[in-house]
């Protein structure tokens, strides 16, 4: 038996064996066994080999990875101890009633103080507890600059008591009224003012209807501009007046989007036919389908 020895290096020279394995082909299994083996041996030694690299490029990664912690350390040090970060001034936007000062006195930050040493989230919270304040935030404008961004809450009416609170359509209560002469707030009646103080929340739900009431109805032409006065009168019935008591509207709770609708369809031709005078007006939109309107001193009327 004839014996066939070679080394495989490379594409190539495995190529050239081959041929020669043509010309020989007395042992065709032994030649192709070595070649497979040889093969094979030369891939597991690389495999090593790339291996053994993986692992030192793995360490080289961890040590910057430790650096970088031990630079960024002394970096957030730094920069909370250097003057060149010291709060120099609050900038509040966003405010209509209230005053920019008024909002700085709850940051409660002095000037001077590092400005990453500020907690954002308590200071937040502090501006965002003051009742006219619906919503708040607060981000840092580094060098010396803390910015507080807030929403201000609406005024919707005025619970009319034995003291006039300002509320606004969620029930808040924002405090005694301080509103320009010029603004008018309807008027919401029948309710003890005395048992809340500002920050509460009414959760009467007669005050809900009222001020939907008042959305529903402020735009009728029978009552344009002027104030609206509001009034519990039953389980379920409101009395609107407006235009100094000349106009009144009887409303039920239930279904007021189309009383509305009926009052603004007959309220043009019931005010060329009818005169406000001396008496005044009373539309009754508590009967489905209908608007009775009568003079206020009368117990008669008319349908519209």
């Amino acid at each position: 038996m004839r014996r066939l020895s070679f080394t495989w290096s490379g594409k190539a020279e495995g190529k050239e064996v081959f041929l020669n394995l043509a010309q020989t082909a007395e042992h065709p299994r032994i030649v192709r066994k070595t070649v497979k083996r040889a093969g094979r041996k030369r891939v597991e030694r690389g495999g090593k080999e790339r291996a053994g690299a993986n692992w030192i490029w793995s360490a080289i990664g961890f040590l910057v990875f430790v650096e970088v912690l031990l630079l960024g350390g002394h970096a957030v040090q730094w920069a909370k101890s250097t003057p060149h970060f010291e709060l120099s001034k609050v900038v509040v936007t966003g405010y209509r009633t209230l005053r920019a000062e008024d909002i700085r006195k709850l940051v409660g930050l002095e000037p001077g103080a590092n400005i990453f040493d500020a907690d954002l989230a308590g200071v937040r919270s502090r501006v965002a507890s003051h009742p006219w304040i619906k919503r708040a935030s607060v981000r840092m404008r580094p060098p010396h600059f803390l910015q507080i961004d807030i929403l201000e809450r609406k005024p919707a009416a005025l619970i009319v008591g034995d003291q006039a609170l300002v509320v606004d359509e969620d029930g808040v209560v924002l405090g005694k009224s301080a509103m320009p002469s010029a603004v008018c707030l309807p008027m919401v009646e029948g309710f003890d003012s005395q048992r809340w103080r500002p920050g509460d929340v009414v959760r009467d739900p007669r005050l809900a209807s009222s001020i939907k009431a008042v959305f529903l109805f402020q735009d009728s032409p029978v009552i344009g501009a002027s104030c609206i006065s509001v009034r519990n009168t039953g389980p379920g019935q409101l009395r609107l007046r407006a235009l100094e008591g000349k106009v009144e509207l009887m409303v039920n709770e239930a279904m007021m989007e189309s009383q509305a609708g009926r009052l603004r369809a007959v309220a043009d031709d019931v005010l060329r036919q009818e005169k406000f005078g001396a008496d005044g007006l009373r539309f009754d939109l508590r009967f489905p389908g209908r608007v009775i309107v009568r003079p206020l001193t009368k117990d008669g009327g008319t349908l519209g």
